[in-house]
């Protein structure tokens, strides 16, 4: 289950950066930092077309607990997150990692999924709207809220973002090689 803490931590913070209208912020995030676990399967460069633009998602691992993830569309959006599992689906637990040093206290929160060559990165931000009018004051009530509606698509923003992976050169040559 912390293997997929780390994983979904990490995803929010890539869709954190590519949805920051109409995403979900909350100063309850669901989980700890302490008890995640960075699932390296998540670590690497992917690539998304959003508005005829190609965007780019850097995922690292930090200290095994952490994601530091960055979206490039003009000028990079930095995060640093970790991963939540909620009845088995991963969900990302992001904050803006500032310019000036300062620790932002909400965090974005998103689902987040790869599919199993790792090739395929989802990331679906959760609706502000959704969460306005819901008695969320603790992580509990978080996750018991998203628990309960994890099929509902009201509760997400839109369609999902599906980002490729870029596989690095030296990858590309040893398998085109057959080495």
């Amino acid at each position: 289950m912390s293997r997929f803490r780390t994983l979904a931590a990490l995803a929010c913070v890539v869709p954190a950066l590519l949805f920051a209208l109409g995403c979900y912020e909350t100063k309850y995030p669901l989980g700890s930092a302490e008890s995640a676990t960075v699932d390296r399967a998540y670590v690497g460069d992917y690539v998304f077309t959003a508005d005829g633009k190609i965007d780019k998602i850097t995922i690292r691992n930090i200290d095994d607990h952490l994601y530091y993830v960055e979206w490039t569309e003009k000028e990079p959006d930095r995060m640093v997150g970790y991963t939540s599992d909620v009845n088995g689906v991963t969900f990302a637990n992001l904050r803006d990692l500032s310019d000036d040093g300062s620790i932002d206290k909400k965090f974005l929160v998103m689902r987040i999924s790869l599919s199993s060559d790792h090739a395929k990165l989802t990331l679906r931000n959760l609706k502000e709207d959704f969460f306005k009018d819901k008695n969320v004051n603790s992580s509990d009530a978080l996750q018991a809220l998203i628990a309960a509606n994890l099929e509902n698509d009201q509760m997400y923003d839109g369609d999902a973002v599906v980002a490729t992976r870029v596989v690095p050169a030296t990858q590309k040559s040893t398998t085109d090689t057959g080495m």
